[in-house]
């Protein structure tokens, strides 16, 4: 074989393992309808396997049914500005009932928002190797429901029922640096295995979820409905109760000094995040 058909040969081989990863695409989407597409569930029809969405700062509202939006496999819905200034909210057509408002499925990531309204996550059975982090959810059912295997970290996740719900088929999930007032919980008997939960400020934590680290405090946050931590927080870096080495717990650093507080029940501070 010549050296030409050796070039030839490379030529080729750099196009078919390089090719698809160059493809892949961003689509952008501002609050105002503008962008790459009108809405977020527009865009999501629009990808392929690789593809990110970038969401702009303002609230987005989320209208359609069979899981809220459910974003495509090894895509990635990610907040340009973080969960200070990214909102998803259920539009006007979204349907009492509903029970998810964004459904991950394989290898896809969910990072950066604000969400509120009905259960705002559903990892589900086809959620293998998700990612959920940095996000601040309010729901009135279970905060983030687990089907699959994946990671929960950084979030502050705050259910009706539980902040974190697991299916009989969650395997090999790891929850950690997560502020978790509604606790985490299996939604059958006997609970999944293989799930690891660590680091993570937590009210009540099933029996079968193995891990370290996780303790219950008052989070000391900078102010109501201010999730920045104050720099004397159990959940700020070097301030764990029991001296592990687990960096910020929750979606937001510290953000402010100490703030006049009073030592509160975990009552009290679950009755913070209430309407």
């Amino acid at each position: 074989m010549d050296h030409r058909s050796v070039s030839c040969l490379l030529v080729v081989f750099s196009f078919s393992v390089f090719g698809t990863a160059s493809s892949a695409r961003t689509w952008y989407v501002a609050a105002d309808g503008s962008g790459d597409a009108p809405t977020i569930a527009a865009a999501i029809d629009s990808t392929l396997s690789g593809d990110v969405i970038e969401v702009g700062p303002g609230i987005h509202y989320v209208a359609k049914f069979d899981g809220g939006v459910v974003m495509k496999p090894h895509t990635r819905l990610v907040s340009e500005l973080g969960p200070t200034l990214t909102f998803l909210r259920p539009g006007a057509s979204y349907p009492p009932g509903q029970p998810t408002l964004v459904s991950a499925r394989d290898g896809c990531v969910i990072l950066g928002f604000n969400m509120e309204g009905g259960s705002v996550f559903a990892v589900g059975t086809s959620g293998d190797g998700a990612e959920v982090s940095n996000n601040i959810i309010r729901s009135t059912g279970d905060g983030i429901f687990v089907g699959g295997t994946g990671t929960i970290h950084h979030n502050l996740c705050y259910g009706g029922n539980s902040s974190i719900a697991l299916a009989v088929f969650s395997e090999e999930v790891q929850i950690f640096n997560n502020i978790l007032p509604n606790g985490i919980f299996s939604s059958i008997s006997p609970c999944p295995p293989l799930v690891w939960a660590f680091c993570n400020l937590i009210n009540g934590l099933q029996s079968c979820v193995d891990g370290y680290g996780n303790f219950s405090a008052d989070p000391q946050f900078c102010g109501v409905g201010n999730y920045y931590l104050q720099n004397d927080s159990p959940c700020a870096p070097g301030n764990h109760p029991d001296g592990f080495d687990c960096g910020v717990i929750g979606p937001l650093p510290v953000g402010c000094g100490p703030v006049s507080v009073q030592t509160k029940t975990w009552g009290a501070v679950k009755a913070l995040y209430r309407n």
